[in-house]
């Protein structure tokens, strides 16, 4: 598989030290290591040395929308000529992350599957949600659920225009 698949990964929240981006670290790590496979991330996911990463572009303290952290995905794995991408994301954010990864799929016309990173499952679920995160829509699941109804069940030509 080495030199086909690469691993995507979605902080959820700010900054890196809080527990919910530790955990998709350690898990995108981990893939990393077992499919010897590179990984696209924000700031706030810090893998393992050793691991060849490459970040999306992002200013310090206003991270990219999940949309355009997806499109530039999508261009790092056409570029690199990967078959199979491994995501790895809050379990609360994961469902948004594979709608926009496929949209992504879709506009850049390529073919490349989607692969939703099973170890997520293994997380306690209130241990993505974290009173230390500087963005309130992930300290909390009713913070995140009142934000994350709006945005799922938005019109994706509606949902393009928020999130670009």
């Amino acid at each position: 598989m080495k030199g086909t698949v690469g691993i995507v990964a979605f902080a959820f929240g700010v900054p890196e030290t809080i527990l919910s981006n530790q955990h998709i670290a350690q898990i995108s790590s981990r893939k990393a290591r077992e499919l010897e496979a590179p990984v696209y991330t924000q700031l706030d996911v810090r893998v393992e040395q050793g691991i060849e990463v490459e970040y999306t572009d992002e200013q310090l303290g206003n991270p990219p929308a999940t949309l355009r952290i997806a499109r530039g995905a999508i261009q790092w794995a056409k570029r690199r000529g990967f078959r199979d991408l491994w995501i790895v994301a809050a379990k609360p954010h994961l469902s948004r992350c594979l709608r926009d990864l496929t949209y992504a799929v879709r506009e850049a016309g390529v073919q490349i599957k989607i692969h939703a990173c099973k170890e997520i499952e293994q997380c306690p679920p209130d241990e993505w949600f974290c009173p230390n995160s500087t963005q309130v829509r992930t300290q909390s699941r009713k913070n995140w659920q009142n934000r994350e109804r709006i945005l799922k069940f938005m019109p994706m030509f509606f949902y393009k225009r928020v999130a670009s």
